[in-house]
């Protein structure tokens, strides 16, 4: 699992992560048989967590809660990466985040130098509320046919 920062958006919902983003991703990069780092091709959304608070402290407790609840329900495996979206509170909350839970579908061996891309299948409507339908009976089946497959790596 792979924790990023704040992702910026370009022509779609292709995610370019910063310089500052890759540095921080490149200690948890996920490896191939031959311990090369692996560039993520092609991922499937698989939930959306938002998280808002009174204040930060308050968000921070219950983004830990939920992150851990999604986690311990579904395991921890790899091919998992966190894409973690920083917004701007609105009137009613002091502070907001929401994490885009992707599992990686294909991936392949980098070459040269370590480009991150990431996918995103981020669904246009938002899930109300924190991990609501990974726990319903179709998100379990669209979970289980996901991990059926597994990764493929080049």
């Amino acid at each position: 699992m792979t924790l990023i920062g704040p992702i910026r958006y370009y022509k779609g919902r292709v995610a370019y992560p910063c310089d500052e983003q890759l540095r921080t991703a490149r200690a948890t990069w996920d490896f191939d048989d031959i311990r090369r780092p692996t560039d993520d091709v092609d991922c499937t959304h698989i939930q959306l967590i938002e998280v808002s608070g009174r204040n930060a402290g308050e968000r921070r407790q219950l983004e830990e809660e939920k992150l851990t609840r999604f986690f311990d329900y579904i395991g921890t495996r790899a091919g998992f990466r966190v894409l973690t979206h920083q917004k701007k509170p609105d009137s009613a909350t002091s502070a907001f985040v929401s994490h885009e839970i992707v599992y990686v579908i294909e991936s392949r061996p980098t070459r040269g130098y370590a480009k991150l891309t990431l996918r995103s299948e981020l669904p246009r409507s938002g899930t109300a509320g924190a991990v609501s339908d990974i726990f319903s009976a179709e998100g379990i089946d669209r979970i289980s046919r996901i991990f059926d497959k597994g990764p493929r790596r080049d």
